[in-house]
């Protein structure tokens, strides 16, 4: 199968070392938190488990920015980061079942990059397309991230894809992008929702005449099976 703009059934260990260096700008990554939450059936703390460092090292490998959401618990397990940017929730606030309180969540940073600003004021939000998943990230959040740190035309992947919200994003800002879901059903959802999704925003600020006249560059993986 193509891997470029799909999100490919599997597990993110076996299908990253298959991808060529350097062949994304950014990778996003919200890994199951393994706290006792339960996904299509499965509590994440029976799902299989990504080692922390093997996969910040394959990220940085395969793209040039790195941005991970491990959950506050679960921070400390993670190689030290080139920085931190706390994800404002306030919409979310209360107690958590690993102690202390929801109303923040951090995003590791990996690879250096220009930070302008180190938190996000995103609140939690309904996403009617993804009720079909138990915790999506907001897509304004994605939106933001994406925006941010890549341009249209760039090469995106998501490695615990689950809804297909960041390629979702990926999507409508124009840029290329690889999801990879291990769940067969989130996999076949997701597809169903990104098939269903608007066609690029052509009002983003950012995004170029050339893009938004459907001039982008294919990448260089664009062609590998």
């Amino acid at each position: 199968m193509s891997l470029i703009n799909t999100i490919a059934c599997g597990d993110c260990r076996e299908i990253l070392p298959t991808l060529p260096a350097k062949s994304f700008q950014l990778a996003f990554a919200d890994p199951p938190y393994w706290v006792n939450f339960q996904y299509n059936g499965i509590k994440d703390n029976q799902m299989a488990y990504v080692e922390p460092e093997w996969l910040v090292n394959e990220l940085l490998r395969v793209a040039n920015i790195v941005m991970i959401t491990p959950g506050i618990s679960n921070v400390h397990s993670y190689p030290k980061p080139y920085w931190q940017i706390a994800w404002l929730k306030l919409n979310a606030e209360g107690r958590n079942a690993s102690g202390g309180a929801n109303a923040w969540e951090p995003i590791l940073v990996y690879g250096k990059c220009r930070i302008d600003n180190d938190t996000i004021n995103v609140p939690m939000a309904s996403q009617k397309d993804a009720a079909f998943h138990a915790c999506p990230k907001p897509l304004k959040l994605l939106n933001h991230i994406i925006e941010k740190y890549s341009k249209p035309g760039d090469c995106i992947i998501d490695p615990f894809s689950g809804s297909g919200t960041a390629c979702k994003s990926a999507k409508q800002l124009s840029r290329q992008y690889l999801g990879i879901e291990i769940d067969p059903k989130y996999a076949e959802l997701s597809l169903k929702r990104l098939s269903e999704s608007q066609p690029p925003l052509l009002g983003i600020s950012r995004l170029t005449k050339r893009a938004a006249d459907g001039g982008n560059v294919a990448p260089e993986f664009s062609n590998f099976e």
